[in-house]
């Protein structure tokens, strides 16, 4: 990781390294013809309503009477025009201030700040050289209206002439259009800050800028020169100035954020740890849900067991609750329960059924010797002996018998016999 110390030292050696060549103040000088000249078209149509228009001037040549710095050419009119000594200045085509007595005078082969403005809100026109205000006018009713956007700049010659009266034949140097009109502080400051002054403040507004100038192509004689006068000096030291300044701000900036790496740092380091601990506790949670797996196979296989078991319990449940249903069955029968048959159940009690009774009973007589099993009892409920069976056949008869014998192991006693000739004879039914 790169200290901040040594990011200072990398910014420190290359701020105060000797000023390479595009930062030096490159100028343009103009020959002394009309054959001198830069000519390109551009779009001016961010300054239909308002504009600035400033620049460095030296006048080299004095022998011109009307030297004409700058000729926008819009729709075969001078829309605007700027000489070096005060003679023609026009925005909107306008002569408002236009005049044969010079309205400011300058000594040759010195440099001085000149901008010229003008709003539409207004229809004003205004000079300044040197930060000062030196003219103003307001244009005819006749041109009220926006500036022409479509057209040709030209630089050191009047477009259409050829007569060496209009050639400027100096120096310029920072040329720019704004597309505001700028306040009279803020051109006093730029013209007090000499050649070198910073428009970073104003570079929403400045459209047309000198840098791109520098690029047209040029006819004749215009050459690209250093700048050097006391101002140049002046340019250098202030441009130190304002680097020692950018890097203290950039100093401040750097500790701010290495301050907020420093955070960053701590931050990822305490990220870190929450991430080993969350793998840890992962890694916890995965042999605690092995564990738990092996946990709920093994109940699985004991619910399988209990499952069987409870299979087991149900059967035997079940053949409990018969036994304990036969049980209560016969624990509930009495001697009497013969009385809730059909003969005698809510019937009146005569001799008859008394003596019916009697021989119901008497019937067993013949089975003494016999095991009264549920066989023999299922017998006697099944084959009525009230009521007799008719139409049995003989073999469905030897069935019967061999079914009592098998089941009881019993012994054909002469009651059996007798009771099966008596009750289960061939006999015929009656309709």
């Amino acid at each position: 990781m790169i200290s901040l110390n040594a990011v200072l030292l990398i910014l420190t050696s290359t701020v105060f390294c000797p000023v390479k060549s595009d930062d030096t103040l490159t100028a343009l000088r103009f020959g002394t013809t009309s054959s001198d000249y830069i000519r390109f078209n551009f779009d001016m149509s961010p300054f239909r309503s308002s504009l600035t228009i400033c620049t460095w001037v030296k006048r080299v040549s004095t022998a011109n009477s009307n030297p004409i710095i700058f000729n926008y050419w819009a729709n075969s009119v001078h829309e605007i025009l700027m000489s070096a000594i005060g003679t023609y200045n026009r925005v909107v085509t306008d002569d408002v201030l236009d005049s044969s007595n010079q309205y400011f005078t300058t000594p040759a082969n010195n440099w001085f700040h000149y901008c010229l403005n003008w709003a539409r809100s207004t229809n004003m026109i205004q000079i300044f050289v040197d930060g000062q205000l030196v003219r103003t006018g307001q244009t005819s009713s006749s041109n009220w209206r926006d500036l022409y956007s479509s057209g040709e700049l030209w630089f050191n010659r009047l477009q259409n002439s050829v007569s060496s009266q209009y050639v400027f034949g100096g120096e310029l140097y920072m040329f720019n259009i704004f597309s505001v009109v700028l306040s009279a502080e803020s051109i006093k400051k730029i013209a007090d800050g000499g050649l070198c002054f910073p428009l970073d403040e104003f570079s929403d507004s400045r459209i047309l800028k000198w840098e791109d100038i520098l690029t047209k192509s040029r006819t004749g004689s215009v050459t690209e020169v250093t700048v050097m006068d006391t101002s140049n000096a002046k340019c250098l030291r202030r441009k130190m100035e304002s680097l020692i300044v950018k890097l203290a701000r950039t100093q401040r900036e750097l500790e701010t954020v290495s301050n907020r790496l420093n955070r960053t740092e701590l931050q990822l380091e305490a990220a870190n740890e929450r991430v080993n601990i969350t793998v840890e506790e992962l890694a916890t949670a995965k042999s605690n849900l092995s564990s738990t797996t092996e946990e709920l196979a093994t109940t699985k296989r004991n619910l399988s067991r209990t499952q069987e078991d409870l299979g087991t319990c149900s059967t035997t449940l079940t053949d409990t609750k018969e036994e304990l249903a036969e049980s209560r069955r016969y624990s509930n029968i009495t001697k009497w329960d013969v009385l809730y048959t059909s003969p005698y159940h809510n019937r009146i009690l005569t001799e008859e059924l008394i003596e019916r009774l009697k021989s119901n009973w008497d019937v067993l007589s013949t089975f003494v010797g016999v095991n009264m099993t549920d066989t023999i009892v299922e017998h006697f409920r099944k084959h009525d002996v009230e009521k007799g069976d008719c139409d049995l056949e003989i073999s469905d008869i030897i069935d019967m018998l061999e079914q009592l014998v098998e089941e009881n192991n019993m012994t054909l006693i002469r009651g059996l016999i007798s009771h099966f000739k008596e009750n289960h004879n061939n006999l015929p039914c009656e309709d």
